[in-house]
Parts: C-alpha cells; structure tokens; sequence
C-alpha cells in the first residue's frame, strides 16, 4: 500500500513497524460546537485509510483524542455555564457536544467500533509526566513553554523559514505563520479549570497546552515511534509541527513514520467562515432534506489531497447519484432463474488496489458507478444471488456507503407491485397508475422491463 507522507514529501511504500499491524493516531474534534462539514471530510478520509487498511490485511490499533480542555472549550463554557464551577461547566459543555460529534459521525458512515477514543482531561498526569522529560523547556510565572531556540530540528515538517522573531505566546489560537515558543502548561488564570502540578520543586496551578494533549496520549497508547498520525491540513502547522518538537525533545525519537494530511473543503469556492455565512454543519444538510451518507459521497469524490469545494447543487446531484447505487443495492432482494450476466471483470480487488494507491476514492467510485450501470434494468439469477451481497459488503466495508445494509420491502409493498402487475396485464392503466403513485408515496419507485418490474427506494 502506498501512502503520500508529508513529513517527506513523497509517495512511499508503507512499511508498519510491527506488521501486520499499523498504528494510527488521528486528530479528534474540540468539543466547544458542532464540528463543520470541512472537520467531517477529514474524519471521512480518516475513516477510509482505517477501512483500507483492513482490507489489505492489516490489524489496526487506532488511537483518537477529544480536545476537551482547550482556549475555545474553556471560553464557551464560562459564556453556557456561568453559575458551574469551571471544572463542572467544562464537562457539561464538553461531553454534549462529543455525544453531538459521535451521532454526527455515525450518520456519515464513520465505524470507531474498533477505535480507542480518549480525552485530553482524562490524562493530565501523562502530559505532565511528559513535560518534565522535555529538556529544552522553562519555567515562567503565566507557565512552562518550550524553547525553540535550542530545537535546532522545528520546522521539518513544513519547511519552516525561522527568521521570525523568537519570543512566548501564550494563545494557543496564534497565527499559524508565526515562529515563537509555545505553551506547554499554562498557570491558572481567574475562573479557568485547573489541575495541580508540582515541577522543579515548583507547585504551577493550571492547566496544559493544546499541543502537548496529543504527544501525550498518542505515545501512552502507541508507543513512539508509532505508524501513521493523520488530520486536517490546517493543523499541520503549528499543532502537529509543535508535537514533533516536543516528542522528538522528550524521548529522542520519531514521533510518527508517516504524517498524512486533508485538504480543505471551500464552499463556493471560498474558505468557511461565520462571517460569510457560509458555516455549514451536518445539520444544515439534513434540513435541507439531503442525506447524511449524500455528504459522505460527495467527499469520495474528490482526492483526499485535493481541495473540495462545496456547493448545494453538487451535493444535491451526489444525492441523486447515491439513490442510484441504492437502485442497485435493492437489486439483491429480486431474482429470477436466468443466465448469469455478471461480468468476471467485476472483483472487489479492484476497488481495494485503487484503494490501496494513496486512497484512490474518485477511481474507486467509478467502479462502482460502472457497477451501478451494468446492473440497470436487470434481475438477479439465483446462482448470482449470493456473489452479488457478497460483492456490495465487500464494497460496504471499504467505502462505508451502506449499500448492503438495505432491507427487503415489506409484504403490503410486494402486494401492490403485483397487484399492479395484473392490472397492466389487464390493460387497466388507470389502475395501474394508482398502485404505482401509492408506491411513490411510500418511498418504493417502480422501472418497468421486458422481464418485468424492478422496484427501488427513492
């Protein structure tokens, strides 16, 4: 399997450091608000290198944080819960919107089954135990920060220029163009939830930085060096740039083999923002009657590492073409004794080695789209019944689109069909006309063939 790694640049084979299983840690959501569709296409892509690398035949231990202690999870707190103690209103705020984050990514086809989900509040200790191991750091009234000065190495993964001015800042939210020391621990300021910590013979009240959350639970449940760290290509620089530094500084090796990045997702060609209202969440796109799973679609469609731009119109026309792959799923409910017409040509091996070239999903897709083709207006014989559900699981397992998933329709709806199909016979249109509108209304359309009708969901 071949994989593009950002820290080297290149497309290379990828090579687990204890096959067959891959070790994966993946940036998770700061639980303050919704996650927008831009944070969702990165957990889609994630989900796909998690499924493809199954495929191929590996084990993975997958690894993902909930930034529950942060500048922004600390900030909306104080403003939803002004009358909770710091520690309480930040649990409060933090654990509706991770219930929120999950619901949202089990609409869209995210499977964390097998993932081990942990919470940066849930392990302070770890983060300080790895801050008092990090050599290059200080010891500040407002904290402890990391000194850049003397990590000769910052800058690796982003081919940093560091003629910037070297000086502390304290916000975590800082302009990611800006080389400066960064906050390991922060020391309480006035309503803010703290932990204690005891360093160099000093008592610091506060709480950590955003950064060393991640190096601290990454390397407590993979070990370091580990295989593959993932997320959006926004945090590349400073987060992921800041957690080598202090990884690498802390324990003298490698924090990850293999860091692998997300483009953006535009909409309308322009960056999400508030104030363009152009913020969209997945709720957004249900309200507009669109399917969650259109969504996941429409990030399949592009590279992982190409930019996407979102617009109503191509999602509503990604809906259109997932009610088609549907059509086709619905097909493994009707058969008929006939000659086979599926084609050899037509082997899951084939999605898992585009799959398998960098997450190859748009090529992917096209396989499945010739599928949906070729499978139009036809039945399926007895003896391919069971090749073809075994096909759309396979299928399912790798692109997460839940086509296999779909049910039989119910004893009534079969009723109506044939009771349809005698009033054509009869030459009763009119009659025939109203069964088919009754189906309608209940979601079931009919496609009338020389072989007779083959119904699908709407």
């Amino acid at each position: 399997m071949k994989v593009y790694n950002s820290l080297t640049r290149t497309l290379e084979e990828l090579k687990p450091l204890r096959p067959p299983e891959v070790s994966l840690y993946t940036c998770g959501p700061t639980v303050y608000d919704h996650v927008h569709i831009g944070n969702l296409r990165t957990y889609i892509f994630e989900d796909i290198l998690r499924r493809t690398l199954k495929s191929s035949g590996y084990g993975v231990k997958h690894v993902m944080n909930i930034t529950d202690i942060d500048d922004k999870t600390i900030s909306r707190s104080k403003q939803l819960y002004p009358d909770s103690s710091p520690n309480e209103a930040l649990k409060k705020l933090t654990s509706h919107y991770e219930s929120i984050f999950l619901d949202d990514a089990k609409k869209i086809g995210i499977d964390f089954s097998d993932s081990r989900i942990v919470k940066a509040t849930d392990h302070i200790q770890d983060m300080q135990g790895l801050i008092c191991k990090i050599p290059n750091k200080y010891l500040t009234d407002d904290g402890v920060y990391f000194d850049l000065e003397k990590y000769p190495l910052y800058g690796e993964l982003v081919n940093l220029d560091r003629s910037h001015t070297h000086h502390r800042i304290q916000n975590d939210e800082y302009d990611k163009d800006h080389v400066a020391d960064f906050a390991l621990w922060k020391a309480k300021k006035e309503d803010e939830p703290s932990w204690d910590f005891e360093i160099e013979g000093k008592n610091i009240t506060g709480r950590p930085g955003w950064h060393i959350e991640c190096s601290a639970m990454s390397t407590k449940y993979l070990g370091q060096p580990f295989d593959i760290h993932t997320g959006g290509i926004d945090l590349m620089f400073p987060h992921h740039e800041n957690e080598i530094a202090q990884s690498v500084s802390a324990n003298h090796e490698k924090l990850a083999k293999v860091f692998m990045h997300s483009e953006h997702l535009l909409v309308d060609g322009k960056k999400m923002s508030k104030s363009l209202d152009n913020f969209y969440t997945l709720d957004d796109v249900i309200k507009q009657g669109i399917d969650p799973m259109a969504f996941r679609l429409l990030v399949l469609q592009a590279h992982y590492r190409s930019q996407l731009n979102f617009t109503w119109e191509s999602l509503e026309a990604v809906q259109t073409r997932l009610n088609g792959y549907r059509a086709m799923a619905d097909l493994q409910w009707q058969t008929i004794d006939s000659q086979p017409w599926l084609e050899s040509s037509l082997n899951i091996n084939i999605v898992t080695n585009l799959l398998q070239d960098d997450l190859n999903t748009p090529t992917a897709l096209a396989f499945l789209s010739g599928l949906t083709a070729q499978t139009s207006d036809k039945f399926i014989s007895k003896t391919e019944l069971a090749y073809f559900k075994k096909l759309l699981k396979e299928l399912d397992a790798i692109l997460g689109l839940n086509l296999s998933s779909s049910k039989d329709i119910l004893d009534e709806q079969k009723r109506l069909i044939s009771q349809r199909e005698v009033a054509r016979k009869n030459i009763n249109w009119g009659e025939a006309d109203k069964y088919r509108d009754g189906l309608s209304r209940q979601g079931i359309e009919i496609n009338d063939t020389p072989h007779g009708p083959i119904w699908s969901r709407k």
